[in-house]
């Protein structure tokens, strides 16, 4: 089962910030000192961070597979088997994660590892993660 990622306004505003703040920098830089080096280093590095971005806008999902959790954020690509998960939790932690939303939730896992999600389901995915490892320490607060 896939559970859709969350993506909140504040994720947007990055991104047309971003653009907002590159696009001009890229026209005028071109007709006041037209250095292609300037330029294409300009270039280069507004089209990877809005790469980045809309791959996480458009590839953002949890799916609960036969035997594991797997994460995809954009380009980046998380499987934790169940067995290996200790706990799930809400949180509102803004430490970097594979989430682009402040409502989230925190996967530990072995090895005092941890992953935060967030997706728009967070119901649902607490009820269907029950199902795959009823083992598992659930603290759903609302």
């Amino acid at each position: 089962m896939r559970f859709k990622g969350k993506v909140s306004w504040w994720f947007y505003a990055i991104i047309i910030g971003v653009a907002a703040f590159l696009i001009p920098l890229i026209i005028v830089s071109a007709c006041v000192n037209p250095n292609a080096a300037a330029l294409i280093t300009t270039l280069a590095v507004f089209l990877v961070v809005e790469s980045f971005c809309f791959s996480i806008v458009l590839h953002n999902y949890v799916e609960l597979q036969n035997e594991a959790l797997l994460i995809v954020f954009g380009f980046i690509k998380k499987k934790i088997p169940y067995s290996d998960i200790l706990s799930i939790s809400t949180t509102r932690d803004a430490s970097s994660s594979l989430a682009a939303s402040l409502d989230r939730i925190e996967v530990k896992y072995k090895n005092k590892s941890a992953v935060m999600i967030s997706v728009v389901d967070k119901e649902g995915f607490f009820n269907k993660m029950k199902e795959y490892n009823p083992n598992m320490i659930i603290c759903q607060e609302e």
